[in-house]
Formats: C-alpha cells, structure tokens, sequence
C-alpha cells in the first residue's frame, strides 16, 4: 500500500512538473506605468507594475527583477531598500519574490526621481517563473515601455515687466457692430445704451430690459525667441532653466505667450495653461540643444509675420551682433522694447 502511494504521489508530481514547464511564460506577463510622464529634477515619480497570472495553474515562485539606469535615484526608506534594493556596477537592482494563483495579479510600485533634464527609458526588467519543483526556471526580460520627461529646474528671474493680465490695457479698433468675443457680461438697461446692445434673450429670462456688456480693451501677449546656436553645454541648461521660469512666470501674471526657435525646441503657438505649459516643458526635456539654423533667420521669420500688441523676450546664450542688430527690428514690430535674458550670465 505504501508503495502504490509513493508510485502515485510520484506520478502526481512528474504530471504536474510536465505541465508547469509546459506553461513556461505564455500565461505570465508584466505591465509598467508612471503616475506622470513629465517631471523635473528630483521630484519623486511613482512607476507601478503588475504581473498577471492569466494561466489556469498556480505559479509557486515568481520573480520581477528591474535593472534601473544610474541616473535613476530610488526614492523609498531604508527599511525598503534593504528587502528589495542591491547594488551592483551596472546600478540598482530592485527584485520582488511572490507566488500567483490562477487569474490573479500582483502589483507594486516604486518611487524614483532623476537628477537631470533629458528622456529616460528606466532601464530592464527579467521575469522569472519557476517550475512546480524549481528545477528549471524560466526567465526572458525586456524594457518598460514606459519613458518619463524630465525638464529643466525652475531658476530665478531678474524682474519682468508686466505684459498684460485679465483685463488688457491696449484699447481695441471699434466697428459698427460689436464682435461677439468682446462679450463681458450683461447689466440693467439704464436708457442710455443703443439700442441695438438689449439682449432679448435675457431680457426674456429676467424679465427686465438687458443690455450686453463688452470689454474694448484686449490683452498684451509675449513672444519667447531662444537663441540656441553653438555655446558650452551649462550655459545652454541654464537657457532652458530660463525659458521655463519665464513661461511659468507668465502663467502667474496670466499672460498669453508664444515660443520660437531656432533649434529642437521648434514652435508653440500662443497659448496659456496647463496644458500650454505641459507641452512647452516637455519640449524643454525631450530637446538636445541643437540649434537647426541661425537666429538672424529666426528674427526675419519673425518680424514678417509680428503678433499684434506683442511684447518680445529673448533667451539667448550671450548678448553676441546677431542679438544686438536684432533689437532695433524688434522694436519696431513691437509694444515694448525687447527683455534680453543671457544663459552666460546667471545673476542676470
């Protein structure tokens, strides 16, 4: 008896040996995401993951070993690091342990940060099964197809002018009849307004006599020109630093801008928001700081086609001839003389 037990417990497990290295990886796979596919500088980002089992058979051991790049600073507690952090010459390894019953996941995640501007892709992960006696694990890898942004620092600003704001202050040309885009609000009917400001459709809701309202002022709005011809590497980080705190800056004052350039940072049209600026950041981190042709042309792409009511700021390396005979042109097709921001120059 006992050994028709043993046969069969022996049988048991070579049936269900054979059938766990038949899985091997088909039924088992990965999936990576981040919280935020834009960031800057040491500012944490949480990248999850989850292992799904889609397999009818349990997974006894399973293992998910991420291979991070150098660049990449892991930002979780001591107590963290030591259960799945190891360190070696290629960087930092992060190894998770489980198990997995049928049609179940495990998740997890991990807080990194990165300590300069640029793209990252993070770096390789290896997924490991192991077989019901754990004789012959599997194992095949791949990458996160998941890449994180990260701009540039926010750096101090030499004060800016005030360009605008919610009201504008440069009077717009008046017609005969008034655009509807100008529209402010409504108000009572006092007799004195023309007739042709009642609205009769609130007039008709409130039952009083309703006149339009309009705002006849518009607002300034400011164009960033980059210079990014050939200077050395920190003072073209310290442009982006610049370029990013004025474009957050003009945010706060609720200011409209455009950004043009001459390099990889290519051009934005005039915009304000969140989004505007998510755009505009990106830009900023996915850029290799090359310049495609000359800021002489960038000028003459310029004043041919000038944003009305526009002030001008330029971002440049050095204040060089180009960016001096530049001005006068910008004067002329501008509101306000043009504000000069040099990367060379830090306390400017």
């Amino acid at each position: 008896m006992i050994i028709f037990i043993m046969i069969c417990t022996v049988i048991l497990l070579g049936v269900a040996q054979f059938i766990s290295r038949r899985e091997n990886l088909r039924r088992l796979y990965v999936e990576f995401s981040a919280d935020s596919t834009l960031t800057e500088p040491d500012e944490s980002v949480t990248l999850r993951f989850t292992v799904h089992n889609t397999g009818r058979w349990p997974v006894l051991y399973a293992g998910l070993s991420l291979q991070l790049d150098p660049e990449v600073l892991i930002c979780e507690d001591e107590e963290w690091m030591s259960r799945h952090a190891n360190r070696d010459f290629l960087g930092t390894r992060i190894d998770f342990h489980f198990y997995l019953l049928p049609y179940r996941k495990f998740s997890g995640k991990i807080r990194i940060a990165f300590r300069e501007r640029g793209v990252y892709e993070l770096g390789r992960y290896y997924l490991e099964r192991g077989d019901f006696l754990g004789l012959n694990p599997v194992i095949v890898s791949g990458f996160p197809d998941v890449r994180i942004v990260c701009t540039s620092r926010r750096c101090e600003l030499p004060e800016l002018q005030t360009f605008g704001g919610y009201l504008g202050d440069v009077p717009v040309q008046r017609f005969i009849l008034d655009d509807p885009s100008m529209l402010k609000g409504y108000r009572e009917y006092t007799g004195r307004e023309p007739m042709k400001q009642i609205s009769w459709m609130q007039t008709a809701k409130t039952g009083q006599l309703t006149v339009r309202q309009n705002d006849f002022t518009v607002d300034r709005n400011v164009s960033i020109l980059v210079n990014m011809e050939s200077a050395p590497l920190p003072v073209l980080e310290h442009c982006m630093e610049l370029l990013r705190s004025v474009c957050e800056e003009l945010e706060e004052q609720h200011v409209p801008y455009a950004l043009y350039s001459n390099g990889d940072l290519f051009s934005v049209n005039e915009g304000l928001g969140r989004s505007h600026v998510f755009y505009i950041q990106r830009r900023i981190g996915l850029s290799r700081l090359g310049a495609i042709y000359s800021f002489t042309r960038l000028v003459d792409r310029y004043v041919r086609h000038p944003r009305e009511n526009s002030s001008c700021i330029i971002i440049t390396p050095v204040r060089s001839e180009a960016v001096e005979a530049s001005l006068p042109r910008l004067r002329r097709c501008s509101c306000r003389d043009p504000h000069v921001l040099c990367g060379g120059e830090k306390n400017q």
